[in-house]
């Protein structure tokens, strides 16, 4: 995250710049916290070739908390040591 602090037209303005995936309910990231219930001025770059790659994150993104299958490992990080030294 980068912010940057100006004059503008004798203005203070701040600027938060922020490179991310917006969620697909359109949910601003929690970098935007400290703006929240303020008139802010929002401009919005992205690239019209990477939509197709992003829809497909935004449609794993709904998957999660759905899938049960791991549910029970109380210590992720151990048991992933324990299936890779298998390949030892």
């Amino acid at each position: 995250m980068r912010c940057l602090a100006g004059f503008i037209r004798e203005i203070e303005m701040k600027a938060i710049e922020v490179e991310t995936v917006l969620a697909p309910d359109g949910k601003l990231p929690k970098e935007f916290q400290e703006v929240f219930g303020r008139k802010v001025r929002v401009i919005v770059l992205f690239d019209e070739a990477r939509t197709e790659e992003t829809g497909q994150a935004a449609s794993l993104m709904e998957l999660a908390g759905k899938i049960t299958a791991f549910r029970d490992i109380a210590d992720p990080v151990a048991w992933q040591q324990r299936e890779r030294s298998e390949w030892d």
